[in-house]
């Protein structure tokens, strides 16, 4: 189960999705060769597969990352797989929407992440995955 983040250059006075006019068009992050380069600078040590899959093991979590895009083809949007359990993971990706000059929306809660929200969106997360697992049992 992860925590599932999406980057994109949302409007900036949008506070919500719903805020945003249904023809907006997103503004590319750059190339698929820059944002990959962006991502290995915010996350030293990701490995890229051949298909694009950029994988990161950070200091108790993981992050995966489909960057799929040719060399030069424009990416609208990065999304962030997230597991384990370690505040470090809030850090990572505000780092990564930061570089990519964008911003963070958290999939689960439906709310944008701000430095002053992605913590609490993070326990909740946490908080909801641990029940889930509870009920999954052994």
């Amino acid at each position: 189960m992860s925590w599932d983040i999406f980057i994109m250059r949302f409007p900036p006075g949008a506070g919500a999705i719903d805020e945003i006019a249904g023809d907006w068009e997103p503004p590319s992050l750059g190339s698929g060769r820059d944002v990959r380069v962006v991502l290995a600078e915010v996350l030293p040590g990701i490995e890229f597969s051949p298909g694009g899959w950029g994988d990161y093991e950070g200091p108790g979590f993981s992050v995966s990352t489909p960057v799929n895009e040719a060399d030069d083809a424009p990416v609208a949007g990065v999304s962030l797989f997230i597991h384990g359990g370690s505040e470090s993971a809030v850090q990572a990706a505000l780092a990564v929407a930061d570089a990519l000059k964008a911003r963070a929306f958290d999939t689960g809660s439906g709310d944008f992440l701000t430095a002053d929200s992605a913590q609490s969106a993070f326990d909740a997360w946490r908080a909801y995955r641990d029940r889930a697992l509870d009920q999954c049992g052994p």
